[in-house]
This record gives structure tokens, sequence and C-alpha cells, in this order.
């Protein structure tokens, strides 16, 4: 039997190839030359953003970049300047100004924020998105997809949200004598906003180098059924108490989270890092936030008796942000939003993806590409899925 292992949240079209401009570009902090990730790069019409190594593609028909990174000076310029410049944009941290004085109880501001947390979110759109799903086994990539598709969004409807998949590119080195089989989250859970129970957090301000925005820490005062405490923050619009950014960790002490069973008692797992990343964008057209990038951390410990006392890790991560501003469009529903998302199958487009705002590999993942093309006829030892 084969032993199965489920990485699960907690808690829980038309489209133009003729385009006119692309460019290829690495973002870094200006003093500290650290790569900048989540940088907002985008126009009026099309979205995109830099992975962990501060590397981005834009593809656009308009003339225009925009490049925002909360806490930093805005970059407002061309395609046509960037590409006479050197491969590197330099952004610049804001200075420090003068602000409000914070208190030590930041309670009665989050209640607010809570309040309006629903009335503050778009209520029926529909987006274009990209997501990266990477599966790595002790450090060690095995598990590429990427997905390209059409999100709608209807909160006050039964049926919430539907997915179009429009291209998709996949591949997977599993060992064979692994002999496992993995469950991957679903779009349904991915989606879902956990906020945490104001009633169960204490909540400290953070002197925050934005003046339009407030920085708010929290952490829970009790710890949970597994012995953790959930920690975070968020990032709120001083003029619509709107959240711009949070996080949620809900695992402090993985030593005292407690082991389940593998079927047949064959082992025993935990989870022992869940960590999201929620970003919002505000709507020009109708002033409300939609979810534009998203980001989830997991990991699994994985222990099996006859093999080894020793235990492996699973990591999963899952990457996504929207790529054109809201729309009133429908779409052509062709997957459940229930379904392992790494169950999907459709064919791979080589001209689809060279004109498709996108995360760049980064240079593990090329490495990883490599390696599956150098293992492709070792048959004995590797299963190999995969669509490119």
């Amino acid at each position: 039997m084969k032993r199965i292992i489920v990485l699960q949240l907690f808690f829980l079209c038309s489209f133009s190839y003729a385009q006119n401009f692309q460019i290829n570009k690495i973002v870094v902090d200006k003093n500290t030359k650290a790569p900048l990730e989540n940088v907002i790069i985008s126009n009026e019409s099309d979205n995109s953003t830099t992975n962990s190594e501060g590397k981005f593609v834009f593809v656009s028909q308009k003339n225009e970049i925009n490049l925002k990174l909360l806490g930093y000076n805005e970059i407002k310029t061309t395609f046509d300047k960037l590409k006479n410049n050197k491969d590197t944009i330099f952004m610049e941290i804001k200075a420090f100004q003068l602000q409000e004085v914070i208190v030590s109880n930041a309670d009665a501001y989050m209640k607010k924020v809570y309040d309006k947390f629903n009335d503050n979110l778009l209520q029926n759109y529909t987006v274009n998105f990209f997501l990266r799903n990477v599966f790595k086994k002790d450090s060690i990539n095995i598990l590429l997809q990427d997905i390209y598709g059409r999100k709608n969004q209807s909160l006050n409807q039964k049926k919430k949200l539907a997915i179009e998949i429009l291209n998709m590119r996949k591949t997977s080195l599993f060992e064979k004598r692994d002999n496992i089989n993995f469950q991957f989250p679903d779009f349904e859970n991915f989606f879902i906003n956990i906020i945490p129970k104001i009633d169960k957090c204490n909540f400290t301000e953070i002197r925050f180098n934005d003046s339009d925005f407030k920085y708010i820490q929290f952490k829970t005062n009790e710890k949970n059924q597994s012995g953790q405490i959930l920690k975070g923050y968020f990032i709120i619009n001083r003029k619509d108490y709107a959240i711009v950014e949070y996080t949620l960790s809900i695992i402090d002490d993985p030593k005292k989270v407690p082991y389940k069973d593998l079927p047949s008692s064959t082992g025993k797992y935990k989870t022992t890092k869940w960590e999201k990343f929620t970003q919002f964008t505000k709507d020009a057209a109708s002033g409300k936030y939609y979810q534009s990038n998203l980001k989830l951390d997991n990991q699994v410990e994985l222990v099996v008796y006859k093999k080894s006392e020793k235990p492996f890790y699973y990591d999963y991560t899952m990457d996504y942000f929207v790529t054109n501003k809201p729309t009133n469009e429908k779409i052509n529903a062709n997957f459940a939003t229930d379904k392992d998302i790494f169950e999907a199958k459709f064919r791979y487009s080589k001209e689809f993806w060279n004109n498709q705002n996108q995360l760049p590999l980064t240079k593990e993942l090329e490495q990883f590409l490599k390696s599956v093309a150098e293992k492709k006829d070792m048959t004995k030892e590797f299963e190999i899925i995969g669509n490119f």
C-alpha cells in the first residue's frame, strides 16, 4: 500500500500575443544591494512581481512601468528608459517621517480594521493569475508546476470561486523507492483569508517608515491544542483601515507539534512549518481591495519506521500573483476548485508562455530542470511526470 502524506491548509478570455514591450530586470536595495522580493511591477493594465532573487519579467502593450514596494520610494519609468540602463534597478528605502504618537494598546484601532475588513473587499471580479508550486525533499527540488489561469471571485454568491486554467507546465522527479503519494492543497483552501480572532490576540504597533500606513504585529495570547502561538503582522492603510498586507505563522515551536500516524502504522508525520503571506491591491474603479499576491510555505516532517528513524523533510511552496487589473468578464471554469492542484492536466504551449507575465526561474529551479533532463532515461530509479 502506498503511503499518503497530506499537505493542506490548517484551519481551515482572450489574450493578445502581439505584445509591444517586454523586459527582464533585477531589483535590489540601493544601500544593501540585497535582492528585493514582492516588488509590484505594473501599469494601468498589467501586473508582475519579483521573485526571491529580485528578478522579474514584465510584458505589456503600454510603454509604462511602475515599481512599488511598501517602505520604498516608488519608481515611475518606461520600457524605453529601462532598456537603455543596466540589468539592475536600485530602489531606495523611504526616510522615516514624523508620525503620530504610537500608543501601546492597538486593540481599539484593530477593532475598526476588523469591522471594515469585509466591506473593504472587492465582491465580484475576474483576474488573470500566475501560480507556481514547488515541492522539495530534504531541500532538493522534486516537483515544479506553473499555472496561468483566470479566477472569478464572487464573495456574495453561494459558489464563491471559479477557476479557468489557460496553460500549464509541470515536471516532477520522484524516486520510485519512496513509494509515497502526496495530496496537495486546492484552490479553495489556498485563497481563504485566515484572520486570527481579535479577542485571542495581542497587538503591538511598530514604527514604520511610510506615513500612509500602520504596521501592527500580533500574536495569540494563549497556546493552541498543538502548543503553538500564532504570530504575524498587518500593514494597514491609514485612510480607510484596509489591510494591504499581512502574514500568519501558525507554528512557533515545531518540537511540540504532535505526530500523526501514517496508514497501517508504517510511520508518522507532522507539520513543522506553515506560513502565509497575503497582499491586497486597491481597485481604482471601485475603491475596493482584492488579493493580488499570495505565498504559502509549508513543511512536513516524516518518519518511516522500516527505512530509518531519521526524519525526512518535505517542503511545499505556492507563489501566486495577479497579472492584470480586475474585470467583470465571465470565465469558462474547467478545473474543480476543491481538487488537488497537482492533478491538473493541461497542454503546454511555449508560444503562450513567451508572452505572459510570470515569475522567472531561480537558479535553483534552473538546476532542477537540468537534473530532470539528465535522469529522464533512468526509468528504473525515477518516475518523471511532465508536459514540457
